[in-house]
């Protein structure tokens, strides 16, 4: 048989059932069970398709002469024969990815002291690439070893509770799986951080890291690392050391305890990185004035950062409220295309400075500011500053935005031709006040005409009114865009025809 028909077989075997797929495809599975049984040629190759992915351990255990119990439990009620552990072995090198579901809870404690016992040295399933380990079960943790081989290039977990045991089995991982290129615990603490921070070290060829808190000696290692792409960890109340994050490439998002927990640790930290989001849990009242201009000095070269967001994880009363000179750092930003700042209070920034963030930052996709909350203070930014984002920032797609939408004068004066965008699909207003729905539709409909919906949310007994003109204004819209559109198409098949009748005269 030539060489590359097992290869083809395989392909032509993953297309009728491919085994990555979430939805379970039964049809699929049972068509290459019994391609399987075809001939010799298509076995190994659809037996590789077969168990390339586990959702659990049940079938291992039962294609070597486990049972299930009285308990509906998955064990081995003797001890495993050579023959057993041959087969075991046969289909345990084909598998590619496993999890170890929540749900292992029905398992018996037996069937992982078992499987420890494999005869063959080193890991019980030695092709493995991929390790979801969801299980919290404490008993288990001890032999998450026997699963972590050098072919392991991607490992999950989230246990909901820590323990000395669970520590124990994470600090020692590194060793087992040197060659590993992602690693996600985002459900650690600090109490897991030694244990988490001394595997991470151990690695050197991460490409993504979604972790809790870190110890300085693993931040200083996770920022050295050139191959990292995503980094996610979270901060404590602790002045941060001098670090370097060095990949320009690696999307950094970081959970931070508040904004002025974040401004003491950024005093010594450099970032290269082209796409920052903040999570912030919580607010402590303060706001450093110089937040924005310390995340400035931290960029070698703040031109080249693509992403910045910094985002409230939880919901309270207290607003975080930014001025116009807060955020004038942020023009230095120049080549964002995505700014997100929907959760914080932006009642102060004026129309000035939108003209010179327009301005500065021309290639913007996303900007939401402070199109989130239900303020009850007067925002200063009005139609004028919508107006200069739209003019200078041709590539908004989504925009986002507390303003005022009344008009001083005549509200003609906002509908200039190169104001108009036909790229936004999404446009958010938050709980701008709004006086005349029938003026700002007129203007909407004409300079986002391929918006969506005007998303509003001025919600609430003291923000009725302005909930009611805001639906108004929805309900208008698209009538306003077709007839504006109708009334376009008249009058230039009505100029053709002038022409066409000048022209023959």
């Amino acid at each position: 048989m030539h060489q590359w028909i097992p290869d083809i077989a395989q392909l032509i075997f993953e297309f009728v059932y491919d085994p990555i797929r979430t939805e379970e495809d039964r049809e699929g599975r049972a068509t290459v069970v019994g391609l399987a049984r075809t001939c010799r040629a298509f076995q190994d190759p659809a037996l590789d398709v077969l168990w390339a992915q586990l959702h659990s351990l049940d079938a291992l255990v039962l294609c070597s002469g486990g049972k299930r119990d009285s308990n509906n439990n998955l064990i081995w009620d003797r001890p495993l024969y050579d023959a057993e552990w041959r087969i075991l072995a046969q289909y345990g090198k084909r598998v590619r990815t496993l999890t170890i579901s929540p749900q292992s809870n029905t398992w018996d404690i037996s069937t992982m002291q078992l499987l420890s016992c494999f005869p063959v040295p080193g890991p019980i399933l030695p092709n493995l690439t991929k390790l979801n380990w969801l299980s919290d079960r404490e008993d288990f943790f001890p032999f998450l070893r026997r699963f972590c081989g050098p072919s392991l290039t991607a490992l999950s977990l989230s246990p909901i509770s820590w323990s000395v045991r669970k520590c124990a089995a994470i600090a020692s991982l590194a060793p087992s799986c040197p060659l590993l290129k992602e690693f996600t615990c985002v459900n650690a603490e600090d109490s897991s951080m030694q244990a988490i921070s001394e595997a991470v070290v151990g690695w050197n060829r991460l490409q993504v890291l979604q972790v809790g808190p870190l110890d300085e000696h693993a931040l200083t290692h996770a920022g050295s690392l050139q191959t990292l792409q995503d980094l996610r960890f979270s901060i404590l109340d602790i002045r941060s050391p001098v670090l370097e994050f060095c990949s320009s490439s690696a999307a950094m998002k970081i959970s931070i305890p508040s904004p002025s927990s974040f401004y003491a640790f950024i005093q010594n930290t450099h970032f290269s990185t082209q796409r920052l989001h903040l999570f912030c849990e919580r607010y402590d009242g303060m706001f450093p004035e110089l937040f924005f201009s310390r995340l400035k000095g931290c960029f070698k070269n703040p031109g080249e950062l693509l992403e910045l967001g910094l985002v409230k994880t939880i919901h309270h009363n207290r607003s975080i409220i930014l001025s116009s000179i807060m955020l004038r750092p942020l023009v230095s930003f120049k080549g964002l295309n995505y700014l997100n700042l929907a959760d914080l209070c932006t009642s102060h920034i004026d129309d000035t400075f939108l003209e010179e963030m327009a301005v500065s930052c021309p290639n913007l996709h996303d900007l939401y500011l402070g199109d989130k909350g239900r303020w009850l203070i007067a925002p200063r930014a009005t139609f004028d500053g919508v107006v200069s984002l739209l003019k200078h920032c041709h590539q908004l797609s989504s925009l986002g935005i507390f303003f005022s939408a009344t008009f001083k004068s005549d509200f003609t004066d906002v509908l200039q031709a190169d104001a108009v965008n036909l790229n936004i699909r999404n446009f958010s207003v938050g709980a701008s006040p709004i006086s005349d729905p029938m003026n700002v539709t007129v203007v909407l409909s004409s300079l986002i005409p391929n918006a969506i919906r005007i998303n509003h949310c001025a919600q609430g007994a003291e923000l009725r009114d302005m909930e009611e003109r805001w639906d108004t204004v929805n309900t208008w819209f698209k009538s306003f865009v077709s007839a504006r559109k109708h009334s376009w198409e008249q009058g230039w098949l009505e100029g053709k025809a002038g022409v066409e009748k000048s022209s023959i005269a």
